[in-house]
């Protein structure tokens, strides 16, 4: 039987609940900032699988025995498109997630909608023969999820407005390098008035192509900030969390794109750390 400080463990879950969302949100994949021909519609059917025992604050571990354990699908339908007749590339979208969290520390359960985002991303270079691709996006967040202020991953009740500005480029025949810029800026808690600090984010992905239909790629994931205060006491210290990647995706034909990813946790200053996470993502384009 797992042994925990109570105390300990309350203020773990309290910050949980507010540091959460993280957990499930889509983050940028390999390739995901490749614009593609206009006309092409996508259909992406994500699930996740996040375990996690340990819950930091402010550097410090404050649980040890959460046992959390999710079960999270996401739907993402995607459209490129013109741009209102400029020439540029866009690709308007909504990203549904929806799922199951059990926390073992408390015996609680929550399953049901999350907040659904949409949005899209404006290509400015968009270079399919030379490998290069440089696009701007938006993302608003609106708290449609079920089990508001339950500590449910998928809901955080609270408006959320992210930018992004993602750059592809070829390094070599076979070598790719990602990187995408990330700043995401929230409403206050609709229920609690609790505020939260702009949260950054920076995503690297280093991919070798084995052909135009198959690769393999190494991600490295770090945020910064997101602070939160209520009344100006602090629910959550500012993060510093750091996380590590590997990713497989083939062609199973020229419409079906099979993507495979396991995602580790190195440091986390803020929020549950992420001891495994494995994901599968379909795609299909027509």
């Amino acid at each position: 039987m797992k042994s925990f400080n109570a105390p300990a463990l309350a203020l773990g879950l309290t910050l949980f609940g507010a540091t959460c969302t993280a957990l499930a949100d889509v983050k940028p994949d390999p390739g995901d900032y490749i614009a593609l021909p206009k006309g092409t519609d996508v259909v992406v059917l994500y699930q996740q699988n996040p375990r996690g025992d340990k819950v930091y604050s402010g550097g410090k571990k404050v649980a040890d025995d959460l046992d959390l354990d999710m079960t999270v699908g996401v739907l993402r339908l995607i459209h490129f498109t013109d741009f209102f007749g400029t020439g540029y590339t866009w690709d308007p979208q909504i990203v549904i997630p929806f799922g199951q969290q059990d926390i073992g520390a408390t015996h609680t359960k929550n399953s049901g909608l999350g907040d659904i985002t949409f949005g899209g991303t404006l290509w400015t270079i968009g270079d399919l023969e030379r490998n290069e691709h440089l696009g701007w996006s938006v993302f608003f967040t609106a708290p449609t999820g079920s089990d508001k202020n339950e500590g449910f991953a998928l809901s955080n009740n609270r408006w959320a407005v992210d930018f992004q500005v993602g750059y592809i480029k070829g390094l070599t025949e076979r070598i790719t390098w990602d990187v995408i810029a990330e700043a995401e800026f929230y409403q206050d808690q609709r229920s609690t008035d609790a505020k939260k600090d702009t949260l950054l984010q920076l995503h690297n992905h280093l991919r070798y192509n084995f052909t135009q239909d198959t690769y393999a790629a190494l991600t490295y994931r770090h945020n910064w900030g997101g602070r939160e205060t209520l009344d100006g006491v602090t629910l959550a210290t500012s993060r510093d969390n750091g996380t590590v990647g590997f990713t497989v995706a083939t062609m199973v034909n020229k419409q079906l794109q099979v993507m495979g990813q396991v995602m580790h946790d190195t440091s986390v200053r803020e929020g549950v750390k992420i001891d495994n996470s494995l994901q599968f993502r379909l795609a299909y384009f027509y």
